[in-house]
């Protein structure tokens, strides 16, 4: 037996609140990682030209999150849509 889904109000909430969650998660540690890296002389993999590889893990991570975060605000944004005004 599985329970009721919750309300559609309910649902874009949770998406919504689920989409900034997941831009500040990208902001810290698509920016903070790298910044902390920074300011603490920190080098994993440096280039040539002096590029650090590392530098590459968090932007990615923070670029995934901003489209799962896009993902989600749309999702909410076609949930509230489709309902009717209470």
């Amino acid at each position: 037996m599985t329970a009721d889904p919750p309300p559609p109000a309910v649902q874009a909430k949770a998406f919504r609140f689920l989409a900034v969650t997941l831009l500040a998660g990208g902001l810290i540690v698509g920016i903070g990682l790298p910044a902390i890296f920074y300011v603490m002389k920190i080098e994993v993999a440096m280039t040539a030209s002096g590029f650090d590889w590392a530098w590459l893990v968090p932007i990615a991570i923070m670029i995934v999150d901003f489209g799962l975060a896009a993902h989600f605000w749309r999702r909410a944004e076609a949930i509230e849509s489709s309902t009717p005004p209470a």
